[in-house]
C-alpha cells in the first residue's frame, strides 16, 4: 500500500450504467469526486448493460477517469462485461478496488478478487452496500422469485467473503456485523448531497423570505418506490380534498413500470386528479420548481416501515434540506437520522397518517414556521455534504482500520 495518500490509485466499480438507475450518478461519482479532491487517482469502471448508448465510452470529468465496458448483447454479453471489468481493473493497477453493490457484475468482480486474495497479494478490496437486495429486501418486494433468491445468495456470499464493507445506513452496518464483520471493517458512508452551487443561494433563499401562507404546493420527490399506491393515496387524497387550492407536484420517474399510472388512477378515484402536477424528472428540475414557488413549498416523504426502507439511504432528504425546503417525513431508517433535531415539525411515527397530515397542514398554513424551518434545515444539511460524509474514506482505505464504524 502507498505511504502517502496522494499516491493512492482507486478503482470504483459501478453496478450499472449512468442511467436510468441512480446509484452510479448519485453515489459512485460523488464519492469519486471527493477521493479525487483528496489527491487520489480515481478510475470509475462502468458496466453499461442498462445504458448501452455509452458502451465503450471513456472520458475525464471532475478529476475522474470514467470508462465503460462493452455491452454487445447476445448470449455472451455477461462474459464480455465481466472480462472487460477484470481487464480494466488489472490495467489500472489500483491500490484499492471499491465495488458498489454485492450483486450483479460488481458483486461478481468483488467475489473473484476476494477469492484470489486481493487484500494480501494485490489491491485492498472493499464492497459497498446501499440496499438490502435479497428476498428479505428488494427481491422480495419486487417478487423476483428464483432470480431474487439467486440475488440474495450472491449478496450474502460476497458480503461474507470480502473483508471490508462500506454501508449507506446504520441498519446495513448492523447487518454487516451480524454477518461477521468487526466494526473496524465497516465504514458508515451515508448518501450526501452536492453543495449548493455558488450564486444559487438567492434562488433557494427565497424559500426563507416569502410572505404569507396561501397558495402552498406540496412537493413529492420520488421514484414511486418509497411507499405503496394505497398508502400514498391515503395520505394525499384527504389533504387535497380538504383544500382545493392545494396542489401536489410529483417530481420523479417511475422505476417499476405502471407505478405512476396506478397512482394516477387512485387520484382520479379520489376526485383530486385536477390538483396534481406531474413534472417528471430533469436535472435542476427541483431548483427551477423552487424558484417559481418561492417560500410556498412543503415537501412530503412517506416511507413504508419495512426492511427495504430501513436499509436504504434516501439522498433526496439531505438534498431537500440543503435547498431549504420544509419537509414532513415518516421516521424510518436514515430519514430519522438526517432529520434528527427536527422531530416536532418534520417527523412522524411510521403509519400515523393523521399526524402526517396534521404536520403538513401546519407547515402549509404558517409562513413563519416555514421560513424559520428552511433556515435551520439548510444549516443542518452542511453535515451531509459529500465532502463531509466521505471525508475520512481515503484514510480508512489505506490504513489498518482501528476505530469503530464511522459516523
Amino acid at each position: 500500500m502507498p505511504e502517502q495518500r496522494n499516491a493512492a490509485r482507486v478503482a470504483l466499480v459501478a453496478p450499472f450504467g449512468l442511467r436510468p438507475k441512480g446509484t452510479t450518478v448519485a453515489r459512485v461519482l460523488p464519492i469519486g469526486r471527493v477521493l479525487a479532491g483528496l489527491g487520489a487517482a480515481v478510475q470509475v469502471i462502468v458496466p453499461p448493460w442498462d445504458d448501452r448508448g455509452r458502451a465503450g465510452d471513456c472520458w475525464q470529468q471532475d478529476g475522474l477517469q470514467i470508462v465503460h465496458t462493452r455491452a454487445p448483447g447476445g448470449p455472451f454479453e455477461a462474459g464480455v462485461i465481466l472480462s472487460d471489468l477484470a481487464r480494466r481493473v488489472a490495467d489500472f493497477r489500483p491500490d484499492v478496488v471499491h465495488a458498489f453493490k454485492p450483486i450483479g457484475y460488481s458483486g461478481a468482480i468483488a467475489f473473484w478478487l476476494a477469492i484470489r486474495g486481493a487484500d494480501h497479494r494485490g489491491p485492498r478490496l472493499i464492497v459497498d452496500t446501499d440496499d438490502l437486495e435479497g428476498p428479505a429486501g428488494w427481491a422480495g418486494r419486487r417478487k423476483l422469485g428464483l432470480s431474487g433468491w439467486v440475488r440474495g445468495q450472491q449478496e450474502l456470499r460476497v458480503l461474507r467473503t470480502v473483508s471490508r464493507v462500506t454501508v449507506a445506513s446504520q441498519w446495513l452496518a448492523e447487518y454487516a456485523m451480524k454477518l461477521g464483520h468487526p466494526s473496524t471493517h465497516v465504514f458508515y458512508l451515508p448518501n450526501g448531497h452536492n453543495e449548493t452551487p455558488e450564486g444559487a443561494a438567492e434562488v433557494y433563499g427565497a424559500q426563507a423570505s416569502s410572505n404569507g401562507g396561501g397558495g402552498v404546493s406540496l412537493l413529492w420527490y420520488t421514484r414511486f418506490t418509497e411507499t405503496t399506491t394505497n398508502r400514498a393515496a391515503s395520505l394525499f387524497v384527504p389533504l387535497l380534498r380538504d383544500d382545493e387550492a392545494l396542489r401536489l407536484a410529483v417530481i420523479g420517474e417511475e422505476i417499476a413500470e405502471g407505478a405512476r399510472a396506478a397512482l394516477g388512477a387512485a387520484f382520479t378515484a379520489g376526485d383530486v386528479a385536477y390538483q396534481i402536477d406531474w413534472l417528471g424528472y430533469q436535472p435542476q428540475g427541483i431548483e427551477r420548481y423552487l424558484a417559481r414557488h418561492s417560500g410556498r413549498v412543503v415537501a412530503v416523504y412517506p416511507m413504508d416501515d419495512d426492511a427495504v426502507n430501513r436499509a436504504r439511504c434516501p439522498s433526496k432528504v439531505p438534498q431537500l434540506m440543503a435547498l431549504g425546503v420544509p419537509i414532513v417525513a415518516e421516521a424510518v431508517g436514515e430519514v430519522a437520522r438526517y432529520l434528527a433535531g427536527f422531530e416536532d415539525p418534520c417527523l412522524v411515527t411510521p403509519n400515523d397518517m393523521l399526524a402526517f397530515r396534521s404536520k403538513v397542514r401546519a407547515l402549509a398554513s404558517e409562513g413563519q414556521l416555514r421560513r424559520s424551518l428552511a433556515d435551520r434545515l439548510r444549516i443542518a444539511a452542511e453535515r451531509w455534504t459529500w465532502k463531509s460524509t466521505a471525508a475520512h474514506l481515503l484514510n480508512w482505505y489505506l490504513g489498518a482500520p482501528d476505530d469503530s464504524t464511522h459516523s
